[in-house]
Parts: structure tokens; sequence; C-alpha cells
């Protein structure tokens, strides 16, 4: 028996038998093996603000379960490009993935609103209109078609600007330009219609592609043409504000599936609160690249947006036989 005549000692015991229990306990956690763990893909480089959402919610989700679930992510097309994602999705090969929504048009038509050029005003609105009665319309219908659940139709993926080896100013500008685009038919449409000469190029290939000359243009997100290295290679950049991009987080069926009600409740939560983060940091890169870019070399230019906002007007009206009219026209009137 431990005396009290020598209180120091005691205290001293005490301390060193809570610390060993801390540390056993500490043990003892990091040794458990979680129940689960989730696969999630997604296409763009470490580092960027969707890969930093993404390592978010994984994070969120761990923290959240007690360590129950585990979230194992593959970045930088490690899943496959965002095509493959999709039918691993399907197949029920890939838990979950981050991915642009308008590669969604390649199995969904309706996703191909995701692509129309100057449809969404701003990130805001981007937002409210995929969080409401249009975004509620697309997820039912990617859920009948696919069996692909939507967590998020409305992660801030960035305002899509154009880069090319030339200055581009205006439409006619891009006359018997090779554009590199997202290999899905509205991107085809909306660049043809534009005046360029559009030439699918998977993103993985983007870098190459500018390099070697396979194409003169492309266009995307800020943060995305960093991680590409985009600037190195492309120096002249046109802030067109054409597309407010969004990223779509999704799951399997199978998945889902296997989820408790109040799993499901709290992998969504969770890529709720990663998406506000991560949009948080596109839109704090969006003000900061601009200075970089121009310090790498790149010249900025201020383009005719009306001029391009007229050219490509008539798309919703003509694509797949005008099909996607009204839905573009709900996206136009959400306020």
């Amino acid at each position: 028996m431990i005396k009290t005549e020598h209180p120091r000692v005691f205290r001293t015991v005490l301390s060193g038998l809570a610390l060993v229990a801390a540390l056993a306990t500490g043990a003892a956690q990091a040794q458990q093996k979680p129940e689960m763990t989730i696969r999630i893909g997604q296409n763009i480089a470490v580092g960027t603000p969707q890969d930093l959402g993404v390592k978010r919610f994984a994070k969120l989700v761990e923290d959240r379960s007690g360590g129950k679930i585990a979230v194992r992510d593959y970045p930088a097309g490690q899943a496959g490009n965002e095509q493959q994602m999709i039918e691993g999705m399907e197949l029920g090969t890939l838990d979950m993935a981050a991915i642009t929504g308008s590669t969604y048009g390649n199995v969904l038509p309706e996703a191909n609103v995701f692509a129309m050029l100057y449809a969404f005003r701003d990130p805001d609105h981007m937002r409210r209109t995929l969080e409401g009665p249009v975004g509620k319309e697309i997820a039912e219908a990617l859920q009948k078609k696919t069996g692909i659940h939507a967590m998020s139709l409305s992660w801030y993926y960035g305002t899509r600007q154009l880069t090319a080896n030339k200055p581009i100013r205006t439409p006619d500008d891009l006359a018997g330009l090779k554009m590199r685009v997202v290999p899905v038919p509205i991107f085809d449409a909306y660049w043809r219609a534009a005046g360029a000469t559009p030439t699918p190029v998977d993103f993985k290939d983007l870098f190459s592609a500018l390099q070697t000359h396979v194409v003169d243009a492309q266009e995307n997100p800020l943060a995305v043409m960093k991680g590409a290295g985009v600037p190195l290679v492309n120096k002249y950049l046109s802030l067109t504000d054409h597309l407010v991009a969004n990223t779509v987080v999704a799951m399997s069926d199978d998945l889902y599936r296997r989820l408790k009600p109040e799993q499901r409740e709290l992998i969504r939560q969770a890529v709720i609160d990663a998406g506000h983060y991560q949009d948080e940091l596109v839109l704090q890169s969006e003000k900061s690249l601009l200075d970089e870019f121009k310090q790498q070399g790149v010249t900025v230019v201020e383009p005719d947006k009306e001029a391009f906002r007229k050219k490509v007007a008539d798309v919703p009206k003509t694509f797949d036989g005008g099909r996607l009219a009204k839905l573009y026209e709900k996206i136009q009137s959400a306020q």
C-alpha cells in the first residue's frame, strides 16, 4: 500500500499510472481496425482544392465515425479517368468519386446542362440551383439511370477560363484553333459553335497535348490549370468566365446498400461540410492565381464576353434536339 506521508511520491506514481493507461488506450485505438474502408477517387492533381476537399471529407468521416469508417482516397486519376470512375461506381468496384458534373453527360443526358456555357451566373447561383428542385431532378434521374447516388452536386469546381498560344479576344480569334475539350459531346457542340476546332483530350494528357501542339488551347478553372502546369505552355489567359463548373460527389449503389441509414447521413453531411471548405479554397485561389500566372509570363486578356455569349446562345435549343432547353431555362430563371 502506498503511504500518504509522501504526497509527492504518491502524485508521481498516480501520474505515471495515468500516462501508462492513456498510452495503452491510444495504442489500442490506433491498432483497432475500421469496420469498413471507403475508396474514393478524383482526377485532379494532389494539393489542388478538390484534392484537399476530398482529404477533408476523409478526415471528417473517420473522426465522426469514431474510426469505424476509414476513407482511402485515390487522387490524380489513380482510380482511372472520370469516365472510368463512373463505370466503377456503376459496377461497384469503386465506392465514391468526386467528378466534374459535365462528365456525367456521357451517361445521363440531363447532366449536359452542367456544361452549358453561361448557364450559371456565379458560384452562389450554381449552388442555390443545384441544391434546389433542379438539382433534385438531376440527382433522381442519375440514380434511376445508373444507380449512382449523388451526395452533393454543388461543390464549386471553379469558373472555367480560356488559355491559348495567342490572345483570344473575340470568337473570331478561335477560327482554326485546335481546342482541347472534355471528352463529352456537349463541349464539342459549344466550342464548335464558338468557332474553334474541338479536340477531345483526357485531362491526364492535357499538359503533353499542349506542349507537343496536339492542341493550341484549353479551358479550365485557374486552380486546375495550375495543377496541370498549363501556364508553362500556354502564355495567354482570356477571362471569358464561360462556365461556372460544379463537382459531383457521388456514391455507388453497392456502398449505399451496405451502409446503415445513420452512416449514410454521416457521410452526406461530411460531403457537404468538406464541400464548404473546398469551395473557399477555390475562391481564394481564384483571387491569388492571376498574379501568380502573370509572374510566370502569362498575359491576361479581357475578352468581349458578350460576343461569346451571343455566339453560343442557340446551343441549348439545338443540342440533342433541344431536349435540354427547358432544363436550361429553369437554371436561368432560378433565383
